[in-house]
């Protein structure tokens, strides 16, 4: 590896502290009783640009946001010289008809509502490659956690990662600290990194046992600009459960606006019982 730094995220206090369980789904936190607006703008890679665009409700309504299908939402690929304006379905997303998810292009979001205009840019890093996809165990767990391995690029395109768990395909696995869902390179770059990604498996969504040997752990390896990078790191901290997370839409709605590439890998799951 070039006598580069091989880098092991992880912490002693890790053997006596107790997991906490997060969600990884995004579920704004509100903290008036104004309705307001959300909006969820993704770019994903090889993939249509979506919005999706909702409103909160007071405390005391259904924990369900309604839809919004009369805004004017606009995309545009600022490399490719591309501009369309998005049509929702009944569900307030919002899918584009020829906008995808390109590596190192630039896209900004225009919505407008209620005589009120909403504005975002995001860029896409290159993908990163996972370089391989083992099994870690703690002496506290009965189950091994998967361990991501790659080579953070020397520069500042690829600084900030986000990592989405799944089992079987399905149902997104609860991580269970800030730093299993989200890296920073930026005081370390180029080194070869070694990840355990701690997972609370006993809140796999499963009714019988939380994970059997021979199932298949999916682990996908996001790459973000920082803003985007900000709003998840923000959403998933536990500290910060009394603020809503740092957007990076202009104009005072509530979500993100994020363009990503991505890797995955598998790994079957079997440990000594």
């Amino acid at each position: 590896m070039n006598k580069q730094t091989i880098l092991t995220l992880t912490s002693a206090f890790v053997l006596a502290a107790s997991f906490a369980s997060c969600e990884d789904i995004i579920d704004v936190d509100l903290h008036s009783v104004e309705p307001e607006l959300v909006i969820e703008g993704t770019v994903r890679m090889g993939e249509p640009a979506e919005v999706l665009i909702t409103k909160t409700k007071d405390f005391d309504a259904p924990n369900d946001y309604p839809p919004v299908t009369d805004a004017v939402v606009v995309i545009s690929d600022d490399d490719a010289g591309n501009r369309e304006t998005l049509f929702p379905n009944q569900d307030g997303r919002y899918v584009a008809a020829s906008i995808q998810g390109t590596e190192r292009h630039t896209y900004h979001l225009s919505v407008t509502y209620g005589g009120l205009e909403y504005t975002a840019t995001t860029y896409m890093p290159p993908r990163v490659e996972i370089d391989s996809l083992t099994l870690w165990k703690l002496p506290v767990k009965d189950i091994p956690d998967p361990q991501i391995h790659f080579v953070d690029p020397a520069g500042e395109e690829n600084q900030y990662y986000r990592y989405v768990l799944r089992i079987n395909g399905k149902q997104p696995l609860l991580q269970d600290r800030l730093e299993d869902k989200v890296l920073s390179t930026e005081n370390m770059d180029g080194i070869v990194i070694r990840l355990p990604l701690f997972i609370n498996y006993e809140n796999s969504g499963r009714d019988d046992d939380p994970v059997k040997q021979g199932d298949v752990v999916t682990v996908e390896m996001q790459c973000l600009d920082k803003d985007v990078y900000r709003f998840f790191e923000t959403l998933y901290d536990v500290g910060s459960a009394m603020a809503n997370p740092v957007s990076n839409i202009k104009g005072g709605a509530l979500g993100y606006f994020g363009a990503y590439s991505f890797t995955s890998k598998d790994v079957v799951m079997e440990w000594d019982e």
